[in-house]
Order: C-alpha cells, then structure tokens, then sequence
C-alpha cells in the first residue's frame, strides 16, 4: 500500500503548507521533524483525509483521496487503511479508556480482541487506567491510549503526531520501541506474504 501527496498546499494566515511532495509505504518508517508551526499537523491532517488541501493530490494506492472519495469514503478508508494518532485532545469524556480505545472498531463492526487490548494496554503502561475517564489520566497516559487506539486498528500505514509529547524518558523509550516493533512486524508480514507467493 502507497500513500503519495504531490505538491500539497494548505495556507493558514502566514503559516501554513508549502508544496510538499512525499511517498509513503508500509515498508517505510518516517520521521517528520521541524520547528513547532511548521506545518507537520497540517500535512498529518491532509495525509489521513482529514483535511482537504488548497492544491495538491493525495493518493492511496493510485486514487485521488479528494477528487475521487467522498467524506464518508474517506472515513472509511482511514479506518482501514490508515492509523491515525492525532496531536490534540480526541478522546471521548464520556466513554472510559477502554471504551475509547475499542470505539473505532465498534463504529464499523469490527470485532474487538479483548485479549489484543489487555495485552496492548500493557505494553504501554495504560492497563491500570482501562476504566478511568479522560479526565482522570494523566497527560502522558492520555497520549499513550491515543496510541493503543491507533495500533488496534492494524492498519497498514500508521501515521502519529508527537507520539512522546508528554512522556517521560522511560515511557518515551517504549513508545518508541513499540513503533519500531509495529514497523519490523509489517515488514516480516510482507516478506512471508511475499515468499509464499513466489
């Protein structure tokens, strides 16, 4: 799976996105850095179909996410094909952690792995907050259930927005070997797929 943006623009006042080409695949891991307010939410935004550039394409596999999909074809394709950790604050108040972390599954009718989530929870040390609210979390713990929300979807591509904000040294040493994980299971995934084929 291939994700290409071509020239993508996206003007906020004086700031804002300036032609930015990229490609990305799930045989890829991809850092973005650049000083705050440059621009790296925005093309986050516009890479997961959240944000419609002033110019540009995007394309997933060959087709045009904003010329050839609807708003509602763009939800779904992010909720197959792309993961998306967002910088600010997306969780649900109402719903509990876990709650939060299985919505986007239950939203589609995908079924839920109880086990996949314990197990999740406590690779990133959030299993002690499973029925905390939102508001009863830390700022560190609240970025890593946006994480875990992320990583159950199994997507192919994984797209996160200061995953460590937050966090402190230890949680952000395994936050970061967590996406490198995710990143060499995607790549043995691929060469089994593809040694069976040949």
């Amino acid at each position: 799976m291939t994700l290409q943006a071509e020239q993508i623009e996206k003007a906020f006042g004086q700031n804002g996105l300036s032609a930015v080409s990229l490609s990305l695949s799930e045989q890829q891991f991809i850092c973005v850095t650049g000083e705050s307010g440059c621009g790296k939410t925005t093309l986050l935004n516009i890479l997961s179909g959240m944000l419609r550039p002033d110019s540009g394409s995007v394309q997933l596999d060959g087709r045009d996410i904003y010329r050839d999909l609807n708003e509602t074809e763009r939800t779904r394709m992010r909720n197959s094909s792309i993961g998306y950790m967002t910088q600010g604050s997306s969780l649900i108040p109402e719903l509990t952690v876990w709650q939060n972390i299985v919505c986007p599954l239950e939203l589609y009718c995908r079924k839920t792995d109880d086990m996949a989530v314990h197990a999740l929870s406590e690779r990133l040390g959030i299993a002690n907050v499973l029925d905390s609210y939102p508001s009863e979390i830390s700022g560190g713990e609240y970025r890593r259930v946006l994480l875990a929300r992320c990583l159950l979807s199994d997507a192919p591509l994984l797209l996160v927005d200061e995953p460590t904000s937050n966090l402190d040294e230890e949680s952000a040493s395994i936050v970061r070997g967590i996406l490198y994980e995710e990143y060499e299971k995607t790549l043995l995934e691929l060469y089994t797929t593809n040694k069976k084929k040949d």
